[in-house]
């Protein structure tokens, strides 16, 4: 299967771009063909190619927020209906959780079925998230 990693940063984008790239090692591990990509502002990559798109951000203050890009650059990023999905928040801040709601009704507004999330807090917890997350075809 075709997986993208997509990686959207709140601050330092460093520690979520090695959880990403954790995250694409275990997938070609298992004999995935999976890339990591850095939801960038102004750039979209299609992800209407993927099989399965795994989607991490990052909370932002108190209250959970995430970055407002993410709906831009999902809306952007093609034709997202259907497509079989895994959401990650990286553990920081308060209120993790809430950011984690909010990414996957983000998603999930945009078609996405989202089938497993996760907050992680660095490599080790993403490798083993990544490893229980349902990718492969029904």
């Amino acid at each position: 299967m075709r997986v993208a990693v997509v990686y959207l940063p709140a601050g330092d984008p460093d520690t979520l771009a090695s959880i990403a790239k954790s995250m694409v090692r275990a997938l070609e591990a298992k004999g995935h063909r999976a890339d990591s990509l850095e939801a960038r502002k102004d750039e979209y990559p299609r992800l209407t190619g993927y099989d399965y798109v795994i989607l991490g951000t990052e909370a932002i203050g108190l209250g959970g927020k995430i970055p407002g890009r993410l709906r831009e650059y999902l809306a952007q990023a093609g034709s997202l209906t259907g497509k079989r999905s895994m959401a990650f928040v990286r553990k920081t801040g308060f209120a993790p959780a809430k950011a984690l709601g909010r990414l996957m009704a983000a998603m999930e507004s945009e078609g996405m079925l989202v089938n497993c999330a996760e907050i992680v807090a660095g490599t080790e917890e993403a490798v083993a998230a990544v490893g229980a997350a349902p990718v492969e075809r029904k």
